[in-house]
């Protein structure tokens, strides 16, 4: 019955997808398939609705693992549990998403599917990307890569690589981040996937970004950008708008990148994911405070801040509070805008500490060791076939003399032989060699990389500067060979040079104490080459120009052979240098060992261009406390009335309180009296306002709306009708189908229940949500004749919850209709009459979290 089914996929799919239409091929197939083997129809489906309605995505994978627990088949459970995992993901649910994932996994195991382990653990580190926990992310896509290795699976392996990246770039390592990116995208262009391709671009352009190489990044992001295109892919579109609007805001070209966040927003409202929502809101109010736009900055910003806190998204959290920090700081607003850096700063010691750092370098340490075995299990195959090769030549060149002639053949046969013996031998001999230094290089290339990565991570977090400077010289010098490794730092005139730190190999004699306020005017040509950026490599100290002689009798009073100094840098300004003597013998250093001591140059130039702006940050808003602590102290001081004022204050505000509490129940008992008012002139419409405020509230609540919408929805559900205590009785209790004149006035309760409303200070827009909730899309409405988004959300969502509600209720012309019925006049007229959306979760809240009403009993259809 599968080989059936496969068969009725592969045809299916063969005659629908000529037209591109993958869901109603799959959708067609469903019908015609058996009860028992939906199940792989449905992972389809589910999967292919992911980043298009991640709601539908969750039905179809939930109908796919119903059907797989009820026959047992542990694989087909496995893979639904993905699936469903993976639609929580998209809508941004990810403690959910690894929920599902995590029970995945562990059927995978059991089954010992490597395939299904690869893609799973694939997705519980996305899962931990996204929550913040960047070790646990790390450890889940090394299995995944590690297992793609091993099954030699391209798609794995290309998955793996581009995740890595995205979790190197989130903690700011671009080259490790480009180095995965780039071997993806050749992956991927050999495979031929335009999606894939098309996010390895995006990937790469958004790095280039934030290495501020904002011209090349452009240009991968307008590759991907067409490619999306192409494919009218909503999600990726909106990404690379996205990102292309940060590359205008780096350029100050904001009009430009504005543009490009709204495009990327409108999108990215359609597919519904919270996490780009968010990111995108965060990212144009932080725009808007560079554009002097206060009051949209902070909207759009802590509209984004809520959906990130929502979803739990750390890294989205973060990056709004320093938003909010920035936004106070402008608006001179010092407490707040300390408040929110320390908030920014709690999270971020919370993703970087120095066990999750640690955690990280040791996963990191141990991929690279994984590529590394992979590099010399490939070098031993390639050396082996090699030998096999010689091996077969030279037994066909013994055939070929052997036929000329038996007696010659047989002294030529033994000649060869010898000579060839001899020949191998050699030859074995120089590959044994060759192979035994391509090992020294990849260990030594490994150690230098894995000395790199700890030299990063003990400068993100440093408790303690001269020692993390004193293990970082011990660590270069013991790796190059170097007797001497020192740092040199320019004093705050420039004009002096201080030897701060030094680690010197046993047996060689230190030179600190006599390298102490060295003027630069003394070391002209040295000064020189640090000033142009050049690296300072003497092989042999005897052998320097003339034009060096000054600093060539300093070294040799030293007794330096041969050195290495490079300039250390701080924002583009030298600072100092960091230098390697060898005293013992004139030493030439190699490409690998210059490769480390650039990066770790530049490392140390980036600690202390970020030392220098924490300084600054941290003196500001110490002078900032000191004055505000000082002038809260002469307030003190000089008018101690204030403090009778702040009590008094205080009372009032008590009393205010009060009122407020008082003011409130009253409105409250003014909506009862209102419903009352209404349910007595209309006996028919006892709880319907009710209803439909529970009704329209679930719906909302389902859609993410914020507290303030919820409240203004429940209010204006409640008071929708309260414009029919203006109708006369007689037409409310009409028994029969009204008339047309009679209907034009019923058509006016929603004007007057807003003129009802409007003078009362809700503090939300209740009176116009009143005012519209029969409102049609298509203009069909009344009293207004509003179009499509004309309509507030609002009053679309009680505008369904009110027809719903009305068709299961009794009337005095007819009698109450099914739910079903209901559900299916809102179905049916999805998008014409009624908000799509608003449709889709009413029908989602009944059908898959059954949805009640308490008050009435619904009359079901007849079977």
């Amino acid at each position: 019955m599968r080989y059936f089914l496969a068969f009725i996929v592969v045809f299916c799919s063969i005659s629908l997808l000529m037209a591109g239409k993958k869901i109603d091929s799959l959708e067609v197939c469903l019908k015609i398939a058996g009860q028992n083997e939906k199940v792989i129809l449905l992972n389809e489906l589910s999967q292919a609705y992911q980043e298009i309605s991640a709601r539908k995505s969750i039905t179809y994978a939930q109908s796919a693992l119903q059907i797989s627990q009820e026959s047992g088949i542990r694989k087909d459970i496995a893979k639904s549990l993905t699936n469903l995992g993976s639609a929580y993901y998209h809508l941004s649910n990810y403690k959910r998403a690894l929920e599902f994932h995590s029970k995945s996994l562990e059927i995978y195991q059991q089954l010992t599917d490597k395939t299904g382990m690869l893609i799973v653990n694939n997705c519980i580190g996305l899962d931990h990307e996204k929550l913040g926990n960047y070790d646990k992310a790390l450890n889940f896509f090394f299995i995944s890569l590690k297992l793609s290795n091993e099954t030699n699976n391209q798609d794995g392996i290309s998955m793996g690589l581009n995740n890595l990246g995205n979790l190197f770039h989130s903690l700011n390592n671009y080259d490790k981040a480009l180095e995965y990116y780039r071997q993806a995208l050749e992956i991927e262009k050999h495979n031929g996937n335009k999606k894939t391709i098309s996010i390895a671009l995006n990937n790469i352009g958004t790095t280039f970004a934030d290495r501020g190489d904002y011209s090349e990044s452009i240009e991968y992001f307008n590759q991907s950008l067409e490619i999306e295109q192409k494919l009218e892919n909503i999600k990726g579109l909106s990404s690379v708008l996205n990102n292309l609007g940060i590359v205008h805001e780096k350029l100050h070209e904001y009009n430009k990148a504005l543009t490009y966040f709204q495009r990327s927003l409108d999108l990215i409202l359609e597919t519904g994911n919270q996490y780009g929502i968010a990111d995108t809101f965060i990212n144009i109010g932080k725009l808007q405070l560079l554009m002097n736009n206060m009051s949209d900055a902070y909207a759009n910003i802590n509209q984004g801040l809520k959906f990130a806190s929502d979803i739990g998204a750390k890294h989205l959290i973060m990056n709004g509070y320093l938003a909010l920090s920035d936004f106070y700081k402008a608006n001179k607003n010092s407490d707040e805008s300390l408040r929110y850096f320390r908030l920014h700063s709690k999270i971020k010691d919370e993703i970087f500490s120095e066990e999750m750092t640690q955690e990280i370098i040791n996963i990191q340490t141990q991929i690279e060791m994984e590529e590394r075995e992979h590099d010399i299990i490939r070098l031993e195959k390639n050396n082996e076939i090699m030998t096999l090769k010689t091996e077969k030549k030279n037994l066909h060149l013994l055939l070929l003399l052997a036929s000329l002639s038996i007696v010659t053949g047989f002294s030529i046969i033994q000649y060869n032989r010898y000579k060839n013996n001899k020949d191998n031998n050699k030859l074995l001999q120089n590959e044994v060699l060759d192979r035994m230094s391509t090992e020294k290089r990849l260990i030594k290339r490994l150690k230098i990389e894995k000395v790199i990565t700890k030299i990063s991570a003990r400068f993100i977090n440093v408790s303690d500067f001269d020692t993390a400077v004193d293990e970082t010289l011990k660590e270069i010098g013991e790796m190059c060979g170097a007797d001497r490794s020192y740092l040199f730092l320019l004093n705050n005139n420039k004009d002096m040079l201080d030897n701060t730190h030094e680690w010197c190999d046993e047996g060689v004699q230190p030179e600190i104490s006599n390298l102490q306020d060295i003027p630069i005017n003394t070391l002209p040509w040295w000064m020189s080459k640090l000033e142009n950026d050049e690296v300072i490599h003497i092989v042999d100290v005897s052998k320097m120009p003339n034009e060096a002689h000054i600093e060539k009798k300093m070294l040799q009073d030293q007794n330096i052979k041969s050195l290495l100094v490079l300039p250390l840098k701080s924002a583009g300004y030298l600072i100092g240098f960091m230098g390697f003597d060898n005293v013992s013998k004139a030493e030439e250093w190699k490409e690998e060992e210059l490769s480390l001591l650039n990066i770790s140059s530049e490392i140390l130039g980036i600690y202390f261009e970020k030392r220098e702006i924490d300084s600054k940050l941290e003196k500001s808003y110490f002078e900032l406390e000191k004055r505000v602590h000082d002038r809260t102290r002469e307030l003190a001081e000089t008018n101690h009335e204030l403090q009778v004022e702040v009590t008094e204050k205080k009372k009032i505000e008590i009393q205010l309180n009060d009122s407020f509490i008082k003011l409130k129940k009253a409105i409250e008992e003014t909506i009862n009296a209102f419903i009352s008012a209404v349910e007595i002139r209309d006996p028919y419409t006892a709880g319907h306002q009710l209803r439909v405020a529970k009704l329209s509230y679930e719906i909302a609540s389902e859609m993410n709306l914020n507290k303030m919408q919820l409240d203004a929805i429940r209010i204006a559900a409640i008071l929708h009708d309260i414009g029919k205590i203006y109708i006369p009785n007689e037409i409310l209790s009409k028994p029969s189908p009204l008339t047309e004149t009679e209907f034009c006035v019923i058509k006016n309760h929603p004007l007057a229940g807003y003129d009802i409303l409007k003078t009362i200070n809700f503090q939300m827009p209740v009176a116009k949500i009143v005012y519209q909730h029969h409102e049609k899309l298509d203009g069909s409405g009344y009293p207004q004749g509003l179009i499509g988004n004309e309509i507030m959300l609002e009053a679309r969502i009680v505008n369904v919850a009110d027809v719903v509600d009305a068709m299961i209720s009794q009337r005095p012309y007819r009698s109450s209709q099914s739910i079903e019925d209901a559900l299916k006049e809102i179905k049916v007229n999805s998008g014409i009459l009624y908000d799509p959306e608003v449709v889709e979760v009413c029908l989602y809240v009944f059908n898959e979290k059954g949805f009640q009403f308490e008050e009435i009993k619904i009359r079901t259809a007849s079977r």
